[in-house]
């Protein structure tokens, strides 16, 4: 399969404009909208109380990377449950630290 391009010659008084796709406060609002959507069913499946507040720092982070970038919609997603897996990780590891060091805690000095 070959791919061709074609050329398009333009008259000097032919002019068009590319708006974008969404007006910044639609897009603000629908951004908005899919920050709290998925949010709101990661919190519903999550049973521990103490990761709710790390996920919702998560959507936060993730939605000041994903406003940087020219395609937020796009991109929050993928960076939000990146982040939420990173506070997983990080919830295990120290529910492993606690459990070994316990001991520690109940031993008289």
């Amino acid at each position: 399969m070959s791919a061709r391009l074609t050329r398009f010659d333009f008259d000097e008084g032919d002019q068009f404009e590319l708006p974008p796709r969404f007006e910044r406060r639609e897009l603000e609002t629908r951004f908005t909208g899919l920050k709290e959507e998925l949010l709101g069913e990661l919190l519903d499946e999550t049973d521990t109380l103490d990761l709710h507040t790390r996920f919702k720092q998560a959507a936060n982070e993730a939605a000041g990377l994903a406003w940087t970038t020219e395609f937020p919609l796009l991109v929050f997603p993928t960076l939000f449950e990146e982040f939420a897996k990173r506070e997983r990780t990080r919830q295990s590891r120290q529910r492993q630290i606690l459990a070994k060091t316990e001991h520690l805690l109940a031993e008289p000095v």
